[in-house]
């Protein structure tokens, strides 16, 4: 819940990563084009690859911000927004995003502090205040400040897709507590509260990016986002379904399709990680044309319990690509149908949850804490199976399937620890072996993993076969 529950104090400040720049600096000080992309990425909130704003400046020397036409493609797009920013572009221009999709729901908020009236020492005391406020919620957002060159913005992004009536209450809040009126020329919060009632609502420009009425980039002031940004595809899957990914290492050196390399995949796994992802590739060919469909219900099947959502959904893109000369469907189509595989078959895995299990993995507030949970309980069942009394829990491992960096994997094994879900046996040793830990829960009996998945999968297909004809 995106909230700021007491209002009668301010809360505790949180030790996450901080980069102060000080008077502020070009955003390509801190970022490179790849962070960028995939900051921009993320702000799309998984809208067409069209639903952006652009800015130019027109034949009459005015700034102009529109929608995007539907032709335009936001990876494209960012690209020539970044060269604007670096100042290699020969026509400037600059990209937008709109805080909310057609389910309503954003991975971001932002509120833009107006010095439209000279007002500057005010916006900047009201941007830090809310600055300072937002490090200490309990969800642990990440945040830009920036200067807009009119004034300073504020953007605020999560992990995870929050409904736009959460983030309009969150930006309320923030600004009722440091006392900045929600008005034209003072402040402005995205989502605002037309938002719910219109198509797309409105946009602002990403953080660092070109502003056309001063002719200058957004500097940024304060940012922790650099640990998420680690942690983003580097692929154009993050910007629209149906193109094929092309993974890139944080030095922006581009991959080939065709090689294996130690940075193949969208983020580097750990090298047990690597093996392990390999290995399930090359156990599940699609060897001849018709095939596709049954390999992907396999394959979605292994990686249930192993991996989090979105580690598992790269493994089946680069499942697809690898044989590809043996499928018709386009990759949209294959991915429609990982999503239908996989929701229905974690919500009947969870079904088959023990009553006391259930109640903790309801209990935990994110998605990385539910799927970690589910992925060391599947450790637990397989150590049960070896009659083994502990487990091991590789932190570097953890990170991988969860899509997360070893410190965040970290805070979610201690989360597991502190809900007594799990308890350490014994300590790790470091470079030699990791921690080991025993499950306290009652488990329900294991059943034949893959029938339930391909169960399930085959009647949410049929349904939408059906649904098609």
């Amino acid at each position: 819940m995106l909230s700021l529950h007491d209002a009668t104090r301010r809360l505790p400040a949180l030790a996450n990563q901080m980069f102060v720049v000080g008077e502020g600096q070009r955003a390509d000080v801190i970022w490179t084009e790849g962070d960028f992309k995939a900051l921009c990425g993320l702000m799309l909130n998984e809208n067409p690859p069209n639903h952006f704003l652009r800015a130019w400046i027109d034949k009459a020397g005015k700034p102009r911000f529109a929608k995007a036409l539907t032709r335009h493609n936001a990876e494209w797009y960012a690209g020539w927004a970044w060269d604007t920013t670096i100042g290699k572009a020969k026509v400037q221009t600059s990209i937008g995003f709109y805080p909310s999709n057609e389910k309503k729901e954003s991975r971001w908020g932002a509120i833009d502090f107006d010095a439209h009236s000279g007002e500057y020492e005010q916006a900047r005391k009201w941007s830090l205040e809310a600055f300072q406020l937002l490090r200490g919620h309990p969800q642990q957002p990440y945040l830009i400040l920036s200067a807009s060159g009119n004034g300073y913005h504020l953007h605020i992004y999560t992990r995870e897709f929050f409904p736009i009536r959460q983030w309009i209450l969150l930006l309320k809040q923030t600004c009722d507590w440091i006392q900045a009126p929600i008005v034209d020329g003072a402040c402005e919060i995205f989502p605002n509260e037309r938002a719910e009632s219109q198509p797309c609502g409105k946009a602002i420009r990403a953080p660092g990016t070109w502003n056309p009425k001063t002719g200058k980039p957004s500097l940024i002031e304060y940012e922790t986002v650099t640990p998420l940004l680690e942690t983003l595809p580097r692929s154009s899957s993050f910007f629209c379904v149906g193109k094929l990914p092309r993974a890139l290492p944080r030095n922006n050196s581009e991959v080939s399709l065709h090689k294996r390399t130690d940075n193949y995949f969208l983020t580097q796994w750990s090298l047990s990680t690597k093996r392990e992802v390999e290995k399930i590739l090359a156990r599940y060919p699609i060897a001849q044309k018709g095939t596709r469909h049954s390999a992907l219900v396999q394959l979605v099947g292994h990686l249930t319990n192993k991996f989090g959502r979105e580690a598992a959904q790269r493994i089946v893109e680069e499942h697809y690509r690898l044989n590809q000369e043996n499928i018709r469907s386009p990759l949209e189509e294959h991915l429609r149908e990982f999503d239908a595989a996989w929701g229905g078959m974690r919500k009947k895995l969870h079904a088959e949850f023990h009553s006391e299990e259930r109640q903790k993995f309801n209990d935990f507030e994110t998605e990385n804490q539910r799927e970690g949970f589910s992925i060391v309980r599947a450790f637990a069942g397989l150590a049960e199976q070896r009659k083994e009394k502990d487990f091991q829990i590789s932190r570097a491992s953890l990170a991988d399937r969860l899509s997360m960096t070893p410190p965040g994997a970290g805070k979610v094994i201690l989360k597991l620890r502190k809900a007594a879900v799990i308890a350490p046996t014994q300590p790790c040793v470091i470079h030699k072996e990791s921690a080991r830990y025993c499950w306290l829960l009652p488990r329900s009996e294991s059943k034949a993993q893959l029938l339930i998945v391909a169960g399930v999968f085959e009647a949410v297909y049929q349904n939408a076969t059906l649904t098609k004809e």
